[in-house]
């Protein structure tokens, strides 16, 4: 029988892993890092899996992790807190954490990260014998967030930070892509090197390449001395090119020689020149379409995405808006020397009713407002200025688009010419119900709300087009 060593100073949680687990585990519990060293020190026992909380008094969970670590480097530990910091995520992750969990725990979720544990544990052994700060610093953007889109994205910062691979951010405008990348650089082996960002879609077309390579005195018209591009600057260090997939097809194909084999020329020059550079690049497109398109270069595709981060929208994670509102309040109040204290309910439940188009930047811009405005020391719903009525999102849009496209197709393929508007019609509500109810996560009445329909309404179209009901 495998054994999991359960580490908390809460009585609660011990008993409760152990009703949970005795039935097809061994479990053995411990209330402090130091307990938990002395377990494992004494040899008494074979662990196979270590349950080990991030905040405990004496010896902190990241301490005894980076102790646990010195001892046996193959055991996986499965970091847990009742605290979201994104901080320690990525430091518990960057110590080899296996996983990084927020209490309160879904209990399937928490078998199947056992079940994966052990056998990671299994897979090791058997290879063996064949041969993340208790408060934000409110100073610096930082990742904030308890949802567990936001948690996985804190893992994979810390997987890949300490190796040098290049890596692609995905996510729409606003979501924070340029903060995730700052991170990886920050818990990267580079981060005493230089850390450049360059925005593609802003620089005109000309300009990106003599941005990034440089450019000799001469080479075209307006350069009047030699240019020491972002490349050549940055030499040892990493650079973040982000909306990349607005970059030009020449100068995606001498990106793609940097990738290879780490070398360039200058505009107008042809001595070569050699660099050692991380690459993390952004997209609010996607890539693969793009290629497919040949708006952008399949390879250099290949190459950007040997490690991917998607951040999804903030719509998708409103679990996250009140704690991020609580951070951007005491930034913007740092900034402003505002004595604000914190946010109504009502002004939280305005802005979980809201789409956020804009993601987390737009929330930031209306907090920033709110703050300003705010005749007490608590925001209230009269100080959040949101346009309710503002249009759907672009890309929401263009998904629409797509589907109505696909759907046309599918209904003149089938020759259907006498009722096509119906058909039509029929295929796009289809697919805004089972969004609702999507992004609702199966919640009937949220979903009819957010369609603008009773909820008699949402269970005839239901019915009417065979969607589950859960």
């Amino acid at each position: 029988m495998n054994t999991l060593l359960i580490v908390d100073d809460e009585k609660a949680v011990r008993y409760s892993f152990k009703r949970m687990f005795e039935d097809d585990y061994r479990v053995i519990t411990a209330e402090s890092g130091s307990d938990a060293l002395n377990i494992l020190d004494s040899g008494d026992t074979n662990i196979d899996v270590i349950f080990l909380d991030v905040r405990m008094p004496g010896m902190n969970g990241i301490e005894a992790l980076k102790e646990i670590r010195k001892r046996m480097r193959n055991i996986p530990v499965i970091m847990m807190t009742a605290f979201s910091d994104s901080a320690i995520a990525i430091e518990a992750m960057k110590e080899g954490a296996f996983d990084y969990l927020l209490k309160p725990f879904d209990n399937n979720h928490l078998k199947e990260v056992v079940e994966k544990a052990v056998t990671s544990a299994r897979l090791q052994l058997r290879t063996a014998c064949c041969d993340i700060t208790d408060t934000f610093s409110y100073e610096v953007e930082t990742i904030v967030g308890r949802s567990r889109a936001i948690v996985d994205v804190c893992k994979m910062i810390g997987e890949v930070a300490v190796t040098g691979v290049s890596v692609l951010i995905s996510g729409e405008s606003g979501v924070g892509k340029e903060i995730v990348a700052r991170a990886i650089y920050n818990y990267s082996k580079r981060k005493e090197s230089p850390f450049m960002a360059v925005n593609c879609a802003a620089l005109p077309e000309g300009v990106v390449e003599s941005e990034l390579f440089g450019c000799e005195k001469g080479a075209f018209t307006g350069a009047e001395k030699r240019r020491i591009g972002r490349f050549e600057q940055c030499d040892g260090g990493t650079i973040f090119l982000d909306e990349i997939g607005d970059m030009s097809l020449s100068t995606q194909a001498k990106l793609l020689r940097v990738l290879q084999d780490g070398t360039f020329e200058r505009v107008g020059s042809n001595e070569t020149i050699s660099t050692d550079v991380r690459v993390i690049a952004a997209s609010n497109k996607s890539l693969p379409d793009e290629a497919m398109n040949g708006r952008f270069r399949e390879d250099l595709f290949h190459r950007l995405n040997v490690f991917s981060i998607h951040i999804r929208p903030l719509r998708e994670r409103k679990e996250d808006i009140p704690l991020l509102s609580e951070y951007f309040i005491l930034r913007v109040g740092k900034e402003t020397d505002k004595q604000i204290k914190g946010i109504s309910r009502e002004a939280i439940e305005l802005l979980m009713s809201y789409n956020w188009p804009g993601n987390v930047r737009e929330l930031e811009n209306i907090i920033k407002r709110a703050v300003v405005v705010a005749k007490s020391d608590i925001i209230g719903a009269a100080d959040i200025s949101i346009n309710m009525s503002s249009e759907p999102h672009k890309e929401e849009a263009q998904e629409l688009s797509r589907a109505i496209d696909i759907i046309w197709d599918r209904a003149m393929a089938k020759e259907i010419t006498v009722d096509i508007f119906h058909s039509v019609i029929s295929g796009a509500e289809k697919i805004l119900i089972e969004k609702a109810l999507g992004s609702a996560k199966g919640n009937k009445a949220h979903a009819a709300s957010m369609l603008g329909i009773t909820r008699v309404t949402l269970r005839k179209k239901m019915r009417e087009y065979n969607i589950p009901s859960g």
